[in-house]
């Protein structure tokens, strides 16, 4: 179907979930340089939502990305698996309210019309390259949850009416999205390829689709850090946690955290 392919790490995924591991339990003991480590991973996560969410100023965003950091530090005795520390992620990027300015660009006044959770699918999935098993374990919801709101965040971003389209081409639309990554086999990929060029509206957002996949990617890019600015914010980070004294977690409160945060202090602490 001709998708573009967006790659972040040379690493395989489970060697790289597994060093994230490994420095958040150093982490948990006290090591700052080791939260740091798997702060590092992350930046340009946050940062990327943090464009999505209308953000542009690069002094509010490191402002974000420090809080954000901060309260992952103070509740690391709680994040026991690398999911936990996404969906705690997750939990304080949901706190961040849409930046709505004036002359924004057309993207970006699509894009903030995302709600958190399609933000924070599109950013995952479409721009970090996280798998259905990781978003779904970050967003501590199913595989066949994720996968409305992910259609309705690119219905949002192509500027599609889902209510006006008749069942069959929203089904073949849903599929255009679902198999996006490229993961179906060639017989499956050969039918849907068949479908969506027999249907003309299906055909429009495959095409739409893929034009703002173009501008998604050129987003990406300008939203990350330089490796010289991101040395500097966690030379920073360091610093400043090591003022943080993390919350203390009774055996009782890691285990139900095992499911939910409503066991982890959720106020955010404001620099």
């Amino acid at each position: 179907m001709g998708w573009l392919s967006i790659r972040k790490f040379n690493l395989s995924v489970s060697n790289f979930r597994n060093r994230i591991q490994s420095n958040l339990h150093k982490a948990a003991r006290g090591n700052h340089k080791s939260f740091c480590i798997v702060a590092d991973q992350y930046l340009n996560f946050i940062t990327e939502y943090l464009v999505v969410a209308g953000y542009h100023e690069e002094e509010r965003i490191r402002h974000y990305c420090g809080e954000i950091y901060h309260n992952l530090w103070l509740r690391i005795a709680y994040l026991r698996r690398v999911s936990d520390f996404e969906s705690q992620l997750f939990v304080l990027l949901k706190t961040i309210p849409v930046n709505v300015a004036p002359f924004q660009d057309l993207l970006t006044q699509k894009l903030i019309m995302l709600n958190s959770l399609q933000r924070f699918l599109v950013v995952g999935r479409d721009l970090e390259n996280w798998s259905a098993k990781n978003l779904s374990l970050s967003s501590r919801r199913t595989k066949q949850e994720l996968k409305k709101p992910l259609f309705d965040a690119w219905i949002i971003m192509t500027g599609f009416r889902r209510d006006t389209i008749e069942f069959a081409t929203n089904e073949c639309m849903e599929k255009v999205v679902e198999h996006m990554k490229g993961i179906l086999e060639q017989s499956e990929h050969r039918r849907l390829c068949k479908k969506v060029k027999q249907n003309a509206i299906a055909s429009e957002f495959k095409a739409e689709c893929l034009q703002l996949r173009c501008e998604l990617v050129e987003l990406r890019q300008n939203a990350r850090w330089t490796d010289d600015y991101k040395r500097e914010f966690l030379n920073d980070l360091i610093e400043d946690i090591s003022a943080i004294e993390p919350l203390k977690a009774e055996l009782t409160e890691k285990l139900k955290n095992q499911t939910s945060f409503q066991y982890v202090p959720l106020e955010v602490r404001n620099n």
